[in-house]
């Protein structure tokens, strides 16, 4: 199934990515306040640039794919989703340019994912992993209804659960 874009919401659009994303991408991956959480191990220019090349042509046919969070009218770059299917599991996680922080467009966007993957792929539960120190993510899966499972010391990360039947 093809997927640019999958959703939309008031603000945003869920898409593939797009070369024209390159220059902002690169910013936020080489922002500390939005790296400083993930474990990203190449943010170069050039890895970045391969990166788009892979990640455009996938779908969720894939069993992980990155996704470009956009803004609806301008279509430019706010952040990213990762999805990855394993089992009757599906795991996400999210990015969010620091300049776009504290406006609500990881939650309008993750909000609409939710609904639209329950929709698609009934009887699966999501899960997000959550650095331990990242009170804003925490808060904001919690407010979508995500139910902590704890520390998992393997994956150095605090597991959110949501499953369908919310």
């Amino acid at each position: 199934m093809k997927i640019s874009p999958i959703i939309e919401s008031d603000r945003l659009i869920l898409r593939n990515f797009k070369e024209k994303d390159i220059d902002i991408l690169y910013g936020y991956r080489n922002d500390k306040n939005c790296s400083k959480y993930q474990r990203w191990e190449d943010t170069s220019k050039e890895y970045l640039t391969n990166f788009i090349k892979e990640e455009k042509l996938k779908t969720l046919n894939n069993d992980s794919l990155q996704l470009a969070i956009a803004h609806k009218e301008s279509d430019d770059l706010v952040g990213d989703i990762f999805i990855s299917f394993k089992g009757n599991c599906i795991t996400i996680g999210y990015t969010v340019d620091s300049k776009y922080h504290r406006k609500g467009y990881a939650y309008e966007m993750i909000k609409e994912l939710i609904s639209y993957l329950f929709d698609n792929f009934e009887g699966y539960e999501i899960v997000g992993l959550v650095h331990p120190d990242n009170e804003p993510s925490k808060r904001l899966l919690e407010k979508l209804s995500f139910d902590s499972e704890g520390y998992v010391e393997q994956l150095d990360s605090l597991v959110y659960c949501l499953e369908s039947s919310r």
